[in-house]
């Protein structure tokens, strides 16, 4: 397999990972009558078949402990400090993804140095890392931002490098005729041809982001939602724990739904070509 195939199978399965995203979302949450439909068959399972609260809480009650919660300010603690984690580690590691993908595009001495240890690292599980970074970084959000970083690069750094060897030898062999400078060719060529990959990197890698941070504070930490995950099950709070779940998942949702919106206003043209062919 050559170079150029090998980078495209990479991105195409990105692509399908991402595409594979947005169907379930789709699919699911724009339905008005999904969310009550589900609620009710939660209570009624509940009421039939007599399932301790111990077990699973009915909806109004689990509401109830939600709102306690945000009462008692506890859990936005936990929030800034998964969303900091989140944040922070994404945008370090769309930068590194970027600037990797970049190099390793243009200069193939690089990207023979530097792959090998990517996919092994990337193919380690992420919660055989954790407590690496525990270890060598401590409890706060160092460690898991790192997690963050290394699960959110590689989409992007993959992406990146697909879209810098899809331009064709004639595009820059047009600049060079016409005289036009690297940073030149770089702005009005690179740019324009990698950041629709880019964005649909940066939405595959948000989705991955939510989970480096959980899997991180489920391993060590002093707070966040991961934190709550763990201390539930400790002291076997099912509330906690099924909250914590439904705020993860808010803000997962929450994240998807940004970084799409930020890709139509990005991609404002292809939005509009769809439209006119429609």
């Amino acid at each position: 397999m050559t170079g150029r195939a090998f980078w495209r199978s990479l991105d195409e399965r990105i692509c399908h990972d991402s595409f594979a995203v947005s169907a379930v979302i789709s699919a699911a949450f724009p339905q008005p009558l999904f969310l009550p439909l589900f609620l009710i068959v939660w209570e009624l399972y509940i009421r039939i078949f007599h399932v301790p609260n111990y077990l699973l809480p009915g909806p109004a009650e689990l509401a109830n402990s939600m709102v306690k919660l945000f009462v008692s300010g506890d859990v936005m603690k936990h929030i800034r400090v998964t969303m900091e984690e989140i944040l922070v580690g994404t945008a370090i590691g769309i930068v590194i993804g970027l600037v990797l993908g970049y190099i390793m595009a243009k200069i193939r001495f690089i990207e023979r140095l530097i792959m090998p240890f990517v996919i092994i690292i990337q193919t380690a599980p992420k919660i055989s890392l954790a407590p690496l970074f525990i270890l060598w970084m401590g409890l706060g959000i160092e460690s898991k931002a790192a997690l963050v970083i290394l699960v959110v690069s590689f989409p992007i750094m993959i992406n990146e490098v697909s879209a810098i060897r899809s331009i064709e030898d004639n595009v820059y062999n047009l600049m060079k005729v016409l005289k036009a400078s690297k940073w030149q060719i770089f702005c009005k060529i690179e740019v324009p041809y990698s950041i629709e990959m880019m964005l649909s990197g940066i939405k595959l890698a948000l989705t991955q982001a939510m989970t480096g941070a959980v899997i991180g504070e489920m391993i060590g930490a002093k707070a966040g939602l991961g934190y709550l995950l763990t201390l539930g099950s400790e002291t076997y709070d099912i509330k906690m724990i099924l909250n914590a779940v439904i705020l993860l998942s808010v803000i997962g949702l929450a994240l998807y739904l940004i970084s799409e919106l930020i890709e139509k206003k990005a991609l404002y043209w292809k939005v509009i070509d769809k439209s006119v062919v429609g």
